[in-house]
C-alpha cells in the first residue's frame, strides 16, 4: 500500500484542473494565490503526482513562468491540424509545433503570451532525442494533462516513430 499525504494529492488534483494557469505569477508580496476547486470526479494517475506537484510549485514560485531553467515533465501525443487557438496557420507535417496542455495555457486564446514561444522537448525514455518546437495550440480540454503536449507528426518524428503513440517527455521553455 502506498500512501501519500493528502497535501501532495490536493496539490495534483488541484494543478490537473487549473484551467487559467497560464501565465502563472507568483506574488511578490503576502497576498494569497486562489485556486478553483477540483471537480469532484477527476482523478489522476499516481505516476504523475510527483512531477505535477513540482511543476505547479516551482511555477507557482517563479517570476518568469516562461523560465528556461523550470523542466516540466508529462506525456508528448500527436495531432493533424493546420490552425488552432493561435491564430496561426502551419504545416504539422513540415515544422516543429505543439499544442499546449490547457491547464498551463489558460483561457485565452488569440494573444495568448505563451503563443509563438519555443520549447524543447526530451523523450525521457531516450534523452538524447529532442526537438524545439513552436506553441501554437491548445490541446482541447482536459485531453491533456498538466505537463503533457500535443505534437505535430514532424516534431514528433523526431522523438519516436509515430506508431508509438504516447512518450514520456520533459520540456521547457528556450
Amino acid at each position: 500500500m502506498v500512501k501519500i499525504s493528502s497535501f501532495i494529492l490536493f496539490t495534483a488534483t488541484v494543478a490537473a484542473s487549473w484551467v487559467s494557469a497560464a501565465p502563472v505569477v507568483a506574488p511578490t508580496d503576502n497576498t494569497t494565490v486562489a485556486i478553483p476547486s477540483p471537480p469532484a470526479n477527476e482523478t489522476i494517475p499516481v505516476e504523475l503526482i510527483g512531477s505535477v506537484e513540482e511543476d505547479l510549485l516551482v511555477t507557482l514560485n517563479s517570476k518568469d513562468p516562461f523560465s528556461a531553467s523550470i523542466t516540466h515533465r508529462g506525456k508528448a501525443t500527436w495531432f493533424t491540424d493546420s490552425y488552432g487557438a493561435c491564430n496561426y496557420k502551419w504545416n504539422g507535417y513540415k515544422e516543429p509545433i505543439v499544442a499546449l496542455n490547457s491547464h498551463q495555457m489558460g483561457i485565452q486564446s488569440w494573444g495568448n503570451p505563451v503563443c509563438n514561444r519555443r520549447v524543447r522537448i526530451v523523450n525521457a525514455d531516450h534523452p538524447e532525442r529532442s526537438v524545439v518546437a513552436r506553441v501554437v495550440d491548445k490541446c482541447p480540454g482536459n485531453l491533456c494533462a498538466w505537463g503533457s503536449l500535443d505534437l505535430s507528426p514532424y516534431a514528433f518524428k523526431k522523438l519516436d516513430h509515430l506508431a508509438i503513440g504516447v512518450l514520456n517527455i520533459t520540456w521547457n521553455y528556450v
